[in-house]
Formats: structure tokens, C-alpha cells, sequence
């Protein structure tokens, strides 16, 4: 009876203990892209009774679907099938619900994540450019021959594709006027230039310059001083365009003019002239005197366009103050930058905006207004996958159509931004923003874990771009370049021609000019097309400045001497010793031009002082660079922090950055990246009439006005130095 009736169960009874589940709470698809195509995900259903089951499904909302959704479950594990359309880039999730007669509802959740496709850049306007799916990368093809480009300048006409090339014909700018230098700029078109002056003989010829017959020469004024004699008894003077010995008469003028002092005239024999006038700042401005010093801004370093419209800046602390010194100053809209160069009319900035990092950033320093920006994360996709983040650490201009941005970078294996392992990667830009190459930079010593960092860049004038990447001896900015240096060259258009290693030399600043490349650390001048050695220099030099016939290393501060070498040898040519109890206040030197009546000379401007009153006086001085002999001293009214660590040049314009102290409160890391990381500078702004800045390849310290790091591309010359 026992087995008869085990035998006759009822299957209804059996039915009321079955159960229903997913064999996963979550039904996830493969992360996909944006393509609009199905993708499907599985997911299994158990009927954990003995008989199969009636079952109502409640499909989930679109974009997913149940594909065939079975009405009976039999015993055990059924396996079904989601379709999901990836249409849109998005986060996507869903709910798939199951019920029967008598059992509650089973649930599982449904995730999709959709990345939008890239924009692909395109290298060149001949060429297209598209994702892969399949392999997650930029593909190339390039475009027909004769397909109608943009070459990305506006001295290119008519210009086609050709073998990938955007290539056309040269644009023609010729005003017809012989004073004139005619040229093209990439961005502005035809540009017609004041012409250099015109040469004259250094004695009693002034140049003159004939709109239809170009320079020529005029006698000077009779009376014109020439030669090195000059007193009020006997003294060169021009008559009649000839250099001759005179008794001067009384009102000669003994002694030229300079920017503080008036001309000294003869009277009875005697050489009269009036005291200097000290050149006092036409408008100072010091970041410790706001907040009573407690919450200054981060503000230690500045830009001078050629008019004397000082911007200043700092490292992404503090919002850039546009034309700081003008009754337009602003800071900049969209908050801080990295750092900033001029290019020509445009404000270039790093890393501005600043979230995230990664952008180079045109700005119109009239208005603040941006005029373009590459963000590198947009725009090259294909770095992101090797870093964990990546932002700006140089920017040289290389041509007035080419600009050169350095990425850096933390590996993508980083745990940390405390990592000292860094990854480095360069794009080549045109004059509109827009990506011309990029590379990931590659060597040994980039590979090491010691914070590898590009203390020097540099641009020679047909824009071959030289950078100098050494290892840092402290872990945190400022950065402190240690050994060996890594030294490496690319074109304009950011293909290599060549690198070398020097295990003697701590990284520094670059100087480039007439074919010759000066690390400021190095004790040998380099071949600029070969970085191979060409000639050993008396010692490592520093900082130099290089005019069409001397290269001039900068002052050691608190010495009496200055040098000057023979441009392109290390042959010494003069040494200009000060006066008895004066030293340099400062070690910076810059080149300038300055009018005299024979036309212009091209003086080195320096900083002295008492060397018995550190805190007195100080003078500005400059140096004739073709014989070593002073030009002028101008007591200069200042009460200075420090001596000056930054200075710069435009016409008749001073600029000069003082009081910027290390953390620790003293200027150990002038030469460090960024220099004064941090602090918080005094900026003043001085008139100096007779003063420009000069037609010279390597003008001053970081290489050019607003620290443009590049060679000036040299004019006529304006005659002797």
C-alpha cells in the first residue's frame, strides 16, 4: 500500500515547491561603442522544481529586449538571449522580470556602458581619418592627388593634395617699396615691415634708404661726433661726410645723450654736462602688498609684448593678469595656466583651461577672449591608453606657422601621482591650433624612473626644435636638473634628426644660434645640425646672448668682469671691468638696441651696484658688444627684495621681476623648473627712452621676447655693433 500510494502522487502537490531564479542578479554586456548595432548578453533561468512551469516575462524597457521569451520552463536551467541596440553614448540600465502561478516575481538587473567613437584628427588635410572598431585606433587613408586642401597658412595658394602632401604655390608679397621687408605670416597674410635701418659707415655716412633704389648713404650733420677722440680741445667731428680733428667750439657735444642723463656740450674747454636723472618705474606692482602678505598670489613670472604691456603669470596657481600695467588689465576668463608664451599677436597658455589638463589654448590678450585650443586627450586618443593622466610641460615657438607642445605624463600603471616615472609626448601645431604630428618621445633614460624632465627648449631660425631632457634630483617643483642630459633634435614638423647623451652635463635652458647649439650647462658648443661637438668653451657659460659678433655669457652675480667672445669660436675679444667697489647686482643680461646719432648700436643691459651696500643703489648699464666699452649707467629707483631674476624688453620698455623667494626663503632654484615655483614676485615696469629691442639672433635669457625660446630669424643688418 506504502509504494501504491507513493506511486499515485498528486503532480499538482510536487508543482507548489518549485522556485524560479537568474543565475546572475546582473546581466552586464561588454562595454561596446556607439556603432548602432545589436549586441547580445546571456543569461541562464533555473526552475528548481520537477515540472516545467507556465511563465509570464515583463520585457524590459528599449533599447533591450528578451529575444523569443519562452512561456514554459521546463525543470532545470534555460538559457536566454538580450539584444541591446548601442545607439548613444551612455550608461544604461534595466530591469528583466519573470512571474508564474503562484510565485513571486524574479528580477535581475541588465548594464550597459556605450563609449561615444572618437573623433579622429586627421594628421593633414589630405588625409581622412576614422576609428577602427575592431582594433580601437586612428586609421589613416589618404586623399586623392589634386583633391583641394588647406594647407593651414595663409602664404600658400591654389594648394592640392599631392601624395598626401598639401602642397601649393607660394603666395607673392611685394609692395614695390625697396624700405620695406616684405613677408608672409601664416595666420595674417602679406605683412610689410619697416625695413632694418639702413647702414651707414660708422663715421660721417648715414644710411638712408630710397623707396625705388633701397639703402643708400648721406653725409651726417657737420659737427657729428665720430671716432674715439673727444674732449673739448681736440675731437672727431664730421665735415662735409669726412671724419677730421677739430678744436671743437663751444656747445659741441662732448658726451652723447643716454636715457637718464642729457648730452654733455663743451664750454671753455671744459665738457659740461648735467647729473643723470634716475629712471623711476612708471608702474610697480608687488604681490606681498595685497593681504598683508599672508595670502599673495602665486605670481613669479611675466611676459612684455613690444609696445611694454607686461602680463603676468605664475604656475597654475593664480588666473593670469593680462596687460598688468595698462588701464585694460584682466585676469584671464576661464581661470589659471601652466605657463604662457607670446606667438606673435596670441597669448599661447598650457594647460588653460585647467580640467582637465592636456589643452594649448590661444588667447587674445586685448580681451581675454580664447581664439583656439587643442585639447591632446580629444585629439589624440591613442596616447590615453599609456597614461594615467597627462598635461603640459613646455611650449616653444618654432615658426611663425609651427609651435611645438610637450606633454608629460604618469604611466598608466601609476599608482600614484607621487610616481617619479613619467612618459613624455610631443605634438607639432600650425598658426590655427591644429595638429600637424605627434609622437611619444622615446630613449633609456625617459625610461627611468627618476622623474626625467625637459629643463631646455629651443628653436632654431628655420624652426628645427632641440630639446634638452635630464633627470631631477628633487622629487617635487621646483625641479632640479641633475646628470646625464639627453639632447634631441626634430624639424618643424616634428620628425627627428638626431639625440646624443652627455654624462657631464646637468640639464639647463638652450640657446640656438647661426648653426650652433650653447646647453647652459655645457663646457662645448654643439653642432645644431648634428649635435656633435664644436669648439670647448672656457667654462660651462650659463646663459648666454648672442649678436651678429659676440656671444656674451651672463654675469655671475656679485663679480666686476664681463666677456665677450668672437660669435661662432670661443675666442675671448674684450672683457669689460667695472669700476673699483661695483659688482653685478644680478646675472641677468639682455640684448638691446640703442640709438646714436651714427644710427644704432647693440649694447648689452646689465645690473650694478655698490658692492659695499647691497641694499643701495642700483644702476642699469649697458655694454657695447662689439668692443666691451660702457655706453651708459643709469641710476634706476628701486628698493628690491632681491637682485633682478627676470627681465625683459620692448621699445623704449624695462620690465623687471624681483623679491620671488624659494619656499625655503632663499632663490637657490632660479635655474630650477618652473624657476620660483610658488612664490610670490615684485614687477615693475620702467620708460627708457632710446631703447629697442635689437635685430640680433639670441636676445636674452630664455631666448627672445616673452620667453619664445626660439633664434630670431635675422633681418639686413642695421650696422655696425
Amino acid at each position: 500500500m506504502v509504494v501504491y500510494l507513493a506511486g499515485c502522487r498528486d503532480e499538482r502537490l510536487e508543482n507548489t515547491t518549485s522556485t524560479l531564479r537568474f543565475t546572475s542578479d546582473v546581466v552586464r554586456f561588454e562595454p561596446s561603442f556607439a556603432d548602432g548595432q545589436v549586441k547580445q548578453a546571456t543569461v541562464g533561468i533555473l526552475n528548481e522544481g520537477r515540472a516545467s512551469l507556465p511563465v509570464q516575462w515583463q520585457q524590459p524597457d528599449a533599447p533591450m529586449r528578451l529575444v523569443d521569451a519562452p512561456t514554459m520552463l521546463p525543470p532545470g536551467e534555460t538559457q536566454l538571449t538580450l539584444e541591446f541596440i548601442a545607439a548613444v553614448a551612455g550608461r544604461f540600465t534595466r530591469t528583466l522580470s519573470v512571474t508564474s502561478e503562484g510565485l513571486r516575481p524574479v528580477t535581475a538587473g541588465i548594464d550597459a556602458t556605450v563609449r561615444a567613437i572618437p573623433t579622429c584628427t586627421p594628421s593633414s588635410s589630405c588625409s581622412a581619418a576614422t576609428f577602427d572598431l575592431a582594433t580601437q585606433k586612428c586609421v589613416e587613408t589618404v586623399q586623392p592627388d589634386g583633391t583641394a586642401c588647406d594647407p593651414g597658412s595663409a602664404c600658400v595658394e591654389a594648394a592640392s593634395c599631392q601624395a598626401g602632401r598639401c602642397v601649393g604655390l607660394p603666395k607673392t608679397c611685394d609692395d614695390g617699396n625697396a624700405c620695406t621687408i616684405d613677408v608672409c605670416n601664416a595666420t595674417l597674410g602679406c605683412e610689410f615691415l619697416p625695413a632694418p635701418p639702413c647702414p651707414g659707415d660708422g663715421k660721417c655716412q648715414q644710411g638712408v634708404c630710397d623707396p625705388r633704389t633701397g639703402c643708400g648713404l648721406a653725409p651726417l650733420a657737420d659737427g657729428t661726433t665720430c671716432g674715439t677722440m673727444q674732449s673739448c680741445g681736440a675731437a672727431e667731428v664730421c665735415l662735409e661726410g669726412a671724419c677730421v680733428v677739430r678744436d671743437p667750439p663751444d656747445g659741441y657735444t662732448c658726451a652723447q645723450a643716454s636715457p637718464c642723463q642729457a648730452r654733455g656740450v663743451c664750454v671753455n674747454d671744459v665738457c659740461v654736462r648735467p647729473p643723470p636723472t634716475p629712471l623711476a618705474p612708471s608702474w610697480t606692482f608687488d604681490t606681498l602688498g595685497l593681504d598683508g602678505g599672508t595670502q599673495a598670489p602665486q605670481l613669479h613670472d611675466f611676459l612684455m609684448e613690444p609696445d611694454g604691456a607686461m602680463t603676468l603669470g605664475g604656475f597654475f596657481q593664480t588666473p593670469v593678469v593680462l596687460r598688468a600695467n595698462t588701464v585694460n588689465a584682466r585676469p584671464t576668463p576661464l581661470g589659471v595656466s601652466r605657463r604662457c608664451i607670446f606667438w606673435g599677436p596670441r597669448l599661447v597658455c598650457a594647460d588653460y583651461p585647467s580640467s582637465p589638463n592636456g589643452k594649448v589654448t590661444a588667447i587674445d590678450p586685448s580681451t581675454g577672449a580664447s581664439q583656439w585650443s587643442f585639447d591632446v586627450r580629444a585629439e589624440r586618443p591613442d596616447f590615453l591608453p599609456l597614461v594615467s593622466q597627462i598635461f603640459l610641460a613646455r611650449l616653444v615657438v618654432q615658426t611663425s606657422d609651427r609651435m611645438a607642445a610637450l606633454f608629460e605624463a604618469y604611466p598608466s600603471n601609476a599608482s600614484s601621482s607621487s610616481t617619479q616615472c613619467r612618459r613624455y609626448f610631443m605634438v607639432t601645431l600650425d598658426a590655427n591650433g591644429r595638429p600637424i604630428n605627434g609622437q611619444r618621445l622615446t630613449d633609456p633614460l625617459l625610461d627611468t624612473c627618476n622623474h626625467p624632465h625637459p629643463y631646455g627648449v629651443a628653436a632654431d631660425s628655420v624652426g628645427n626644435l632641440f630639446i634638452a631632457f635630464s633627470p631631477t634630483a628633487s622629487q617635487q617643483a621646483p625641479l632640479k636638473p641633475d646628470k646625464p642630459t639627453l639632447l634631441m633634435s626634430y624639424t618643424r614638423d616634428g620628425v627627428f634628426r638626431w639625440k646624443v647623451t652627455d654624462s657631464t652635463m646637468p640639464g639647463g635652458e638652450l640657446a640656438v644660434a647661426r648653426g650652433l647649439l650653447y646647453p647652459e650647462n655645457g663646457t662645448v658648443a654643439l653642432l645644431a645640425a648634428t649635435g656633435q661637438p664644436a669648439f670647448s668653451l672656457p667654462d660651462a657659460l650659463g646663459r648666454i646672448v648672442v649678436s651678429d659678433a659676440r656671444f656674451i655669457p651672463a654675469p655671475v652675480e656679485g663679480s666686476n668682469r664681463l666677456a665677450g667672445y668672437e660669435a661662432g669660436i670661443n675666442t675671448l675679444r674684450w672683457t669689460h671691468v667695472l669700476p673699483s667697489g661695483v659688482t653685478f647686482w644680478s646675472d641677468q643680461v639682455r640684448l638691446a638696441r640703442w640709438a646714436v646719432p651714427q644710427g644704432h648700436r647693440t649694447v648689452a643691459l646689465t645690473f650694478v651696484h655698490d658692492a659695499a651696500n647691497p641694499t643701495g643703489p642700483v644702476s642699469l648699464r649697458a655694454i657695447h658688444v662689439n668692443d666691451g666699452s660702457e655706453a651708459f649707467t643709469c641710476p634706476m629707483v628701486m628698493m628690491p627684495r632681491t637682485p633682478a631674476q627676470l627681465v625683459e624688453l620692448g621699445r623704449e620698455s624695462l620690465g623687471v621681476m624681483e623679491g620671488a623667494l624659494d619656499p625655503g626663503g632663499d632663490r637657490a632654484c632660479s635655474k630650477c623648473d618652473p624657476p620660483f615655483a610658488g612664490s610670490s614676485a615684485a614687477f615693475r615696469h620702467f620708460r627708457v627712452p632710446g631703447l629697442d629691442v635689437p635685430n640680433e639672433p639670441w636676445i636674452g635669457t630664455f631666448g627672445g621676447p616673452s620667453h619664445d625660446h626660439r633664434e630670431e630669424v635675422v633681418g639686413p643688418s642695421a650696422g655696425p655693433n
